[in-house]
């Protein structure tokens, strides 16, 4: 199990960016959160449009449910009511963990970009000490 876990270990640690590309990997990030932002703006939007129609087409279908309670119409018109509901829920939580998603990605992002400028600075105040030795 170790060897397994070494050879994980150091693909990982091979695709970190190198603290001598920083800006080069600061504009890649940028770009990749801006994609992802567009994207999601873009989700919201569609989200937003399915639950407006989702309420419009379960109202309509409760009401006709309503009306024909005494036929086998009623319950199927509740039943497409719910089906339209839980269509438009699951375009919701889809949404909502693709949001989480990004956040997350944003937050490990600034950190990563963080830890990369710390080791600039350490590099640079070794290469110091090194040549004022």
């Amino acid at each position: 199990m170790e060897p397994r876990d070494d050879s994980m270990r150091d693909r990982l640690l091979s695709h970190l960016p190198q603290p001598a590309n920083l800006a080069a990997y600061r504009e890649e990030v940028a770009t990749l959160l801006a994609k992802n932002e567009k994207g999601l703006r873009r989700e919201r939007r569609m989200v937003i449009e399915l639950w407006i129609f989702v309420i419009a087409v379960s109202i309509l279908f409760l009401w006709l449910g309503g009306q024909h309670l005494d036929t086998f119409k009623g319950p199927y018109f509740v039943g497409l009511a719910c089906f339209w509901f839980l269509f438009g829920t699951v375009y919701f939580v889809a949404y909502s963990i693709n949001r989480s998603r990004v956040d997350i990605l944003k937050e490990v992002k600034q950190v990563q970009v963080q830890v990369l400028e710390l080791q600039t600075l350490v590099s640079k105040s070794e290469g110091q000490k090194a040549s004022n030795s």
